[in-house]
């Protein structure tokens, strides 16, 4: 999160682009709350969660957004994309239900907790869904075309909730919602952050642990070139020695 979200707009980046949400709007990421990550998003095998959650206290109005990038990663089939982002708005709706009551109180990395968007979601009388989807060139329908199919049904499905509901390419809906969007650059994602972070540190701690084996194993070449300076005679005798100090009958004299 850039600035202050109760002030000015938030603006947060999804993937290659930043999304700028307009003043007043509250934002919240469920990905950045360990109460989802660690707790809800294993309920029943996998709770799914979407990448924006919006909500105005003054127009009282609940924004959950999709966003969805297939230009570089391959496209489930249509009736499977479309049953997985139903289940999203099921899941996400299930999740702010459950998180007014028993999420904890965090400090997110972006937006405002969890808890506190669940509770203020209670309050809502309006609930608006989006879908913003980039599909690619790839296969046999043109991608548009595609989208207005994959917008159609999805809406049998979601219009009971929100009839208005949005779908349309990432790039495209724009002004149509209240956000803009514009390139991220080489900007990342709260999460994503997190992730290279815990990734530079990993990697900085099998640099120690192999530094430190190789500290030992030169500490025990040395040793044994150490040893293998003394005559035979004197190695032999050290050896014997240091036999005896381990032998119980050397310590305490011959039987009888």
């Amino acid at each position: 999160m850039q600035i202050d979200p109760r002030q000015k707009g938030t603006t947060c980046v999804e993937g290659e682009y930043r999304f700028h949400f307009a003043p007043g709007y509250l934002v919240c990421r469920s990905e950045c709350s360990p109460f989802y990550s660690c707790h809800a998003q294993n309920f029943c095998n996998s709770c799914k969660e979407m990448d924006f959650m919006l909500y105005h206290p003054g127009k009282k109005e609940l924004w959950l957004i999709e966003v969805k990038d297939y230009r570089f990663n391959a496209r489930p089939k249509v009736q499977d994309l479309v049953e997985k982002l139903c289940r999203k708005v099921r899941d996400c709706l299930f999740l702010l239900r459950t998180a007014a009551i028993c999420a904890p109180e965090e400090e997110p990395a972006e937006g405002i907790s969890l808890r506190e968007m669940a509770q203020l979601s209670l309050q809502a009388k309006h609930i608006r869904i989006a879908f913003v989807i980039e599909l690619g060139s790839i296969g046999l329908y043109p991608p548009k075309s595609l989208l207005v199919h994959i917008r159609d049904l999805l809406y049998r499905q979601i219009r009971f909730i929100d009839p208005s509901m949005i779908c349309l390419p990432i790039t495209e809906s724009g002004g149509v919602g209240p956000w803009t969007i514009s390139s991220a650059g080489n900007e990342h994602s709260a999460r994503i952050r997190h992730r290279m972070e815990q990734a530079r540190l990993l990697h900085e701690k099998k640099l120690q642990d192999e530094r430190r084996r190789n500290r030992e194993k030169r500490r025990e070449q040395k040793q044994k070139k150490k040893e293998g300076a003394l005559p035979l005679w004197k190695q032999r005798a050290l050896n014997r020695a240091a036999g005896e100090r381990g032998n119980p009958r050397h310590r305490t004299g011959k039987k009888g």
